[in-house]
């Protein structure tokens, strides 16, 4: 279920891991909550290949920043996503 309205930013202390569907979004895994974030730009780059590298200020990850996609065997960047709103859902219980 949705949990209210999209945000600007990420608490990145809060999250505990991060996973991407290809082509499509990042997934930010904040135990109760996971937020969904849908790239402005650059998700046609996203690969579940490749490791996510970002600069947050202040530890926190925000709707301004771009995201980094780098091939690790080769050390060569294989995209950049422009990150947009981050959606928050609530995960439901097993």
């Amino acid at each position: 279920d949705r949990l209210g309205e999209p945000v600007d930013c990420v608490d990145l202390r809060r999250v505990r891991s991060s996973s991407i569907i290809d082509n499509t979004a990042i997934v930010y895994d904040a135990g109760s909550v996971v937020y969904v974030q849908r790239p402005r730009s650059g998700a046609d780059s996203l690969s579940d290949w490749d490791t996510m590298v970002n600069y947050p200020f202040g530890g926190r990850l925000c709707s301004i920043d771009t995201v980094r996609l780098v091939d690790l065997p080769s050390r060569m960047i294989t995209g950049l996503v422009f990150l947009g709103e981050f959606v928050p859902y609530r995960r439901e219980r097993r």
